[in-house]
C-alpha cells in the first residue's frame, strides 16, 4: 500500500492580509482614491493603471474609514499585468517600509473589525 502525499497550502506572508475598507492614492497628487484589495501590517495589494517597477519606492496615502489618513512609504514587491476588461491594467503588491506609529494603530483597528 502506498501513501499519498498531501500538499497543504500555507500562508507565506509574515503578516496576514484582509480585504478591508481602506482607500489609497499616490501621496501629494490630486487624484481619486481607490480601494485596496487586501491589506495587512506588512503591506497592501492594489490595482493600478500605471506600471510600477519591482523595487521602486513611492509614497501612498491610506484613507481610513474614520476619515483620517496617513502617508506611508512602500516598495513595489511584484507587478502583474491584468487581462483586458479588468478594473485596472496592473495588480501590484506593495511592502510597507516606513509606516508612522499612528498608522499602525489605525491599521490594527481596521483589521480587527
Amino acid at each position: 500500500m502506498t501513501k499519498k502525499a498531501v500538499c497543504i497550502e500555507t500562508e507565506k506572508r509574515r503578516f496576514p492580509r484582509l480585504k478591508v475598507p481602506v482607500l489609497f492614492r499616490a501621496a501629494k497628487i490630486e487624484e481619486e482614491v481607490n480601494p485596496t484589495y487586501n491589506l495587512g501590517l506588512g503591506g497592501v495589494r492594489i490595482y493600478s493603471n500605471r506600471y510600477l517597477k519591482k523595487g521602486n519606492q513611492l509614497e501612498i496615502e491610506l484613507c481610513f474609514p474614520k476619515g483620517n489618513s496617513v502617508v506611508a512609504t512602500v516598495r513595489v514587491v511584484w507587478t502583474k499585468v491584468l487581462p483586458p476588461g479588468s478594473d485596472a491594467a496592473f495588480d501590484v503588491g506593495l511592502e510597507f517600509i516606513d509606516l508612522p506609529p499612528a498608522a499602525i494603530d489605525d491599521l490594527k483597528g481596521v483589521l480587527e473589525t
